[in-house]
């Protein structure tokens, strides 16, 4: 079978995206001042779907978020279109719903004061 050029290009092109994502997101969890680089999000595998009539195609990726401290971790698939915004929604339900961390003593916004990594 032949590969279409145009479709490996495309593959590369959606892999590109989505790495620049996950490098924003670990770059503003590692800055953040309350959380400190405490998660980590990482490729967990990824699928290209390229459409039969060669309009385009779909990317489908899965991701792994880990909370460093505890361990927790939680894997979960987006497509090329809508990865970014879901992926903010899908961090913060990983962080207040899964895994109760604002249940912990005392709370990361506490512990944060404790340490002085308030921001100025």
């Amino acid at each position: 079978m032949l590969r279409n050029k145009r479709s490996v290009w495309n593959r590369k092109k959606y892999q590109r995206e989505v790495n620049k994502i996950v490098r924003k997101w670990n770059k503003a969890i590692a800055d953040d001042w309350l959380w400190n680089a405490r998660f980590v999000l990482h490729q967990y595998d990824a699928y290209f779907w390229p459409y039969e009539d060669k309009s385009g195609a779909t990317f489908n990726v899965w991701l792994e978020f880990t909370d460093t401290k505890t361990g927790a971790q939680e894997i979960m698939d987006f497509n090329n279109y809508d990865l970014d915004w879901r992926l903010g929604e899908w961090l913060n339900r990983c962080i207040t719903e899964y895994w109760k961390v604002w249940d912990e003593v005392p709370n990361p916004n506490e512990q944060a004061r404790l340490e002085g990594r308030t921001p100025d």
